[in-house]
């Protein structure tokens, strides 16, 4: 009996014992097909970070149609200082860059033979003024004495010539001494307009030669761009329009009017000069500097303006892609005005505020999930 109890006791232990172990290996079993099962379903697609450079928001704004253009700035009124009479330079009183009035006094020339020259024509004049006075009252008595019948019409007629060539001479003298004051006062020599020296090219002790150009002065306060139109586009052209442009390393926009037209093309370019009227009262152009720009032909402000890089099939079929709840979608727009010199466009299809990307952007197509950057 002992010996049956204790072979049953065995049984039940080596029936518990691969029980357990079936049953350790159904859980290693149902674990591994969980795993697998896992493993086949697809992850979901990843979120794409956008930097603030990525997205802008739709606004409206002008855009403005431009015929570009380069030129050159120089300025309305300008003059050039040349020297009246030879002499010797006394004292510049003046160098490139400052600023005169009319009338302001820029060199003295050696003066001393023209104030000989005023002094001697002063003396002739009073000579002669006196000898005309003299005939004046022998004249008037000679009347007095031909009225009476003392003298014959011919000595009165006489007396009448002599006086009336006196007469003359003293005109030819005053003339003789304005001449000789106007020698005078150019050895002085005075800025014709209000400007900027730009040039001068004598300095103290040298010798001004008659007519040689001394000093070159601009007024400022008012500029004109001259720029060069192919003939093509001049049709396009008209007086009053509005030009934008900017100058080399300057980043500022400045505008100017259409004044005047070339009606005759440059040689050899079959290209037309127009002139835009800047006003530089505040003084930040300068003359000489070349410019580039673009002439206003039509405007628009009705719609939402967005960079030409944010314009997919800009020739063809322009969409653009916007950010919606998280994801990209994909829209249609209509293009009212495009300017490739601002490269912007004035579209429609797109509402004020809504968030769109500023450009093409690898590996993103609609329906993509994005996160918008956060808001400083």
């Amino acid at each position: 009996m002992a010996a049956t109890a204790q072979r049953s006791a065995t049984i039940n232990l080596i029936r518990t014992f691969y029980g357990a172990r079936r049953g350790l290996v159904l859980v290693l079993l149902t674990g591994l097909v969980a795993c697998h099962q896992a493993a086949d379903k697809p992850a979901p697609p990843p979120v794409r970070e956008l930097s603030a450079a990525d997205v802008l928001t739709a606004q409206p704004r002008r855009v403005t149609d431009s015929l570009p253009f380069t030129g050159t700035l120089n300025a309305l009124v300008s003059s050039v200082v040349s020297a009246e009479v030879d002499g010797k330079v006394l004292d510049v009183r003046v160098r490139e860059g400052e600023r005169v009035k009319k009338g302001q006094i820029l060199a003295h020339l050696d003066n001393q033979v023209s104030l000989e020259g005023v002094s001697e024509q002063e003396a002739q004049f009073a000579n002669t003024q006196s000898r005309l006075q003299l005939a004046r009252v022998k004249l008037e008595k000679q009347r007095e004495l031909y009225q009476k019948g003392f003298i014959s019409k011919f000595a009165f007629d006489e007396l009448a010539s002599d006086f009336d060539v006196k007469a003359g001479e003293l005109k030819a003298q005053q003339s003789q001494l304005v001449r000789a004051k106007k020698t005078l006062s150019d050895s002085v020599l005075r800025a014709p307009i209000n400007g900027v020296v730009y040039e001068r090219k004598i300095n103290p002790g040298e010798q001004a030669q008659r007519n040689s150009s001394l000093f070159s002065i601009a007024d400022l306060s008012v500029l004109e761009v001259t720029a060069t139109i192919p003939s093509q586009l001049m049709g396009r052209i008209k007086l009053g329009m509005q030009g934008q442009f900017h100058t080399e390393g300057d980043a500022n926009r400045y505008s100017g009017r259409v004044v005047r037209l070339n009606p005759v093309a440059l040689s050899g370019t079959r290209s037309f000069a127009v002139y835009l009227r800047v006003d530089n009262h505040d003084g930040r152009l300068r003359a000489g500097q070349f410019v580039q720009g673009g002439i206003a032909l039509s405007e628009e402000d009705r719609y939402v303006a967005l960079p030409l890089s944010a314009v997919r099939d800009l020739d063809d079929q322009p969409w653009v892609m916007t950010v919606e709840a998280g994801r990209l979608v994909r829209h249609r727009v209509t293009i009212h005005l495009r300017s490739e010199l601002q490269r912007m466009a004035a579209v429609s299809g797109v509402s004020p505020g809504q968030t769109v990307l500023s450009g093409s952007l690898l590996g993103l197509k609609p329906s993509d999930a994005v996160r918008l950057p956060d808001k400083p």
